[in-house]
């Protein structure tokens, strides 16, 4: 009986553990290319992770011990990068949107996201009750039609 269970928990630990991460790059399967685009954009990043997204590759990474990830092709261009920051980082304006129009949210996980040569903020917003949001915003506080980057 103890055999029996034992095995039993050892395969659903073992199947619990197959974590289907096919999205998931070696390091030397990442083109060169992309690998020093990279490191010469961000040549202080530390514990680099990478990820096949459709053609593109995205890296996770820290610098200074803050989050951040990049987005680049495979030709090496970065395409956009994004990284954490304190609330207390994001622009009056948008603290001020947030408290008019979402005065029942709390803000959670800001974010600084430069794509195109512009400068966004990215917050999720946590409800107790309701749905969460996650939205984008200029500095100057206007919500953007702007894709959340998950």
């Amino acid at each position: 009986m103890r055999a029996t269970a034992f095995a039993f928990l050892l395969m659903t630990g073992t199947l619990l553990s197959c974590d289907n991460n096919d999205d998931d790059v070696k390091v030397e399967d990442v083109p060169a290319a992309v690998r020093e685009a990279l490191m010469s954009s961000f040549p202080n990043a530390t514990g680099i992770d990478w990820e096949k997204k459709g053609e593109d590759f995205e890296a996770d990474f820290d610098v200074d011990r803050v989050d951040y990830n990049a987005m680049l092709t495979a030709s090496g261009t970065v395409i956009k990068h994004k990284y954490d920051i304190p609330e207390t980082e994001l622009p009056e304006a948008i603290r001020a949107t947030i408290t008019q129009n979402y005065a029942e949210h709390k803000i959670d996980d800001p974010e600084v996201l430069v794509q195109n040569g512009d400068t966004l903020y990215q917050v999720e917003l946590d409800h107790t009750t309701s749905k969460d949001e996650k939205l984008v915003f200029s500095s100057n506080g206007q919500q953007v039609d702007q894709a959340y980057w998950d």
